[in-house]
């Protein structure tokens, strides 16, 4: 059985550790020049004392090409899933030349283990060691950045590309199986799959744990910094702010040094359209504050681990949903 489903996927692995390693030699390049820019530049200094200018331009020279990566790394999964996943049951039952195998004594839950373990643990190998060679390469601007929560980045980095390769070539076999049809396998588990990956970071990753609260003075710099300033009426509302160290999912409306909220006419008369730096400054000094909820740099890690235990657990039910499926078939 183990060499008749190599025979049947070696084409598709052939082609998957080519491509891998392109990608691996890639991304070791990349590492290798990140790391040697931030010994000539950077290291002398932490981030956090460093010319303003260095960080700045240290950060500009790799935002594309580790934005590029990061895309491609996320990608990664969502194409194991469509093409390594869904065809893999869909396509036999589809030509129906798992009765070969059924019929030689072979049985199908075992002949579904041994396609599942085959393609599923080459799956996790490819999209995890890219992403655990991402991390690597990465690790000396992400230590600048300080943006390793961001939804891109946080999906490329760390252990959870070894659980989204795992669901998604899980969620592709397990559809096939339902439908029976290698296309259209192939399109839904790309469309759930990418739902999910949109889905998770904004309705589930924020709730992981109890997020902490902390005031926030509206300076010129948390103001320059912010995602979205809106003016309704007498209500002051910020997007997002930044707090070193720390991802900040939300914040409210801004209040004055007392709590209540700030004037309606000092807060006009610092909107002047057309001049977004004068109305900063004098949004600034108006000495406003804003709740901000707020996870620490520190919980990275232990959200890693939470993730990658939802998809591996979702990856774990949908094949056992597969194996009771193959059990009741009677042709």
């Amino acid at each position: 059985m183990l060499w008749l489903t190599w025979r049947q996927f070696r084409t598709q692995a052939i082609t998957g550790a080519i491509t891998a390693g392109i990608g691996a030699l890639c991304l070791l390049v990349l590492g290798l020049r990140i790391r040697g820019d931030y010994a000539d530049t950077l290291s002398g200094c932490l981030p956090a004392r460093c010319a303003p200018g260095l960080v700045a331009g240290f950060e500009g020279r790799y935002d594309t090409v580790l934005t590029i990566a990061d895309l491609l790394l996320a990608a990664v999964p969502g194409l194991l899933g469509v093409f390594w996943g869904a065809p893999l049951i869909s396509a036999e039952l589809a030509a129906g030349t798992q009765r070969l195998a059924w019929h030689q004594s072979v049985a199908r839950t075992r002949w579904l283990a041994v396609k599942l373990a085959f393609t599923g643990l080459s799956a996790v190998a490819v999209a995890g060691l890219l992403g655990l060679l991402l991390t690597w390469s990465a690790s000396p601007y992400d230590a600048v950045k300080g943006d390793r929560f961001a939804p891109l980045v946080f999906g490329a980095r760390g252990l959870v590309p070894f659980a989204y390769a795992a669901f998604a070539v899980a969620l592709g076999a397990v559809t096939g199986l339902l439908l029976r049809r290698p296309v259209a396998a192939m399109g839904l588990t790309l469309a759930v799959f990418t739902g999910l990956q949109f889905a998770v970071p904004t309705a589930l990753r924020p709730h992981y744990l109890p997020p902490r609260t902390a005031d926030i003075r509206l300076d010129a710099t948390t103001l320059n910094h912010a995602d979205g300033i809106i003016l309704n009426g007498s209500t002051l509302t910020i997007g997002t702010v930044s707090l070193p160290d720390a991802w900040v999912v939300s914040a409210g409306h801004a209040v004055d040094a007392s709590g209540a909220p700030p004037d309606p006419g000092r807060l006009n008369a610092c909107m002047a359209p057309g001049q977004f730096g004068r109305s900063i400054d004098c949004l600034a000094k108006l000495d406003l504050h804003v709740t901000a909820t707020y996870h620490p740099e520190t919980r990275y890690w232990p959200f890693q681990l939470i993730e990658a235990a939802l998809y591996a657990l979702a990856a774990a039910l949908l094949v056992g949903l597969g194996f009771r499926r193959i059990g009741r078939r009677t042709t």
